[in-house]
């Protein structure tokens, strides 16, 4: 028995889309790659807009406190800076006596470090001089990438 199933595996393996046992076949439909390149079809250029996200604050907190401030620093971010459209990351490192070291980055810059104690009564006036700093630093950076010199280089080349 085990020999004839063998040899009738061996027979099918070179066939596609074989039943299975059940009698399904293995792929269903038309399949999802086509055999034409992008470039042919015009769907590279509708891609370009897909390279980069942009107003992205990634949330990289490991505990409640961590989280607590994330969320009020996203909430208020957004509702104080117009048209964000630079990637922030939101990053704790949580020690055993000051609670937690709040780190916010740009472009593994360095925009602001609080330490939140394991209270939570300072962290909105953590958050409030976060969003501040975070707004004033954006400002500047946009500033200083629209009168850097770029004649050799494109903006986000800087």
């Amino acid at each position: 028995m085990l020999t004839q199933q063998a040899s009738i595996a061996s027979e099918n393996s070179g066939e596609k889309n074989q039943p299975l046992e059940n009698g399904k076949k293995l792929e269903n439909g038309k399949s999802l790659e086509g055999d034409e390149p992008l470039e042919a079809k015009g769907r590279l250029e509708s891609l370009d807009s897909l390279r980069e996200i942009s107003g992205a604050v990634i949330d990289r907190t490991m505990t409640r406190l961590g989280a607590d401030f994330y969320s009020l620093f996203a909430q208020k971010l957004e509702d104080q800076v117009d048209e964000l459209k630079e990637n922030l990351l939101v990053k704790e490192r949580p020690t055993a006596l000051s609670g937690s070291i709040i780190t916010i980055y740009h472009r593994q810059n360095i925009i602001y470090r609080t330490a939140l104690s394991p209270g939570r009564q300072n962290v909105e006036e953590k958050t409030d001089k976060a969003v501040s700093a975070v707004g004033n630093y954006v400002l500047r950076w946009r500033i200083e990438r629209y009168l850097k010199d770029t004649f050799d280089i494109d903006y986000d080349e800087i």
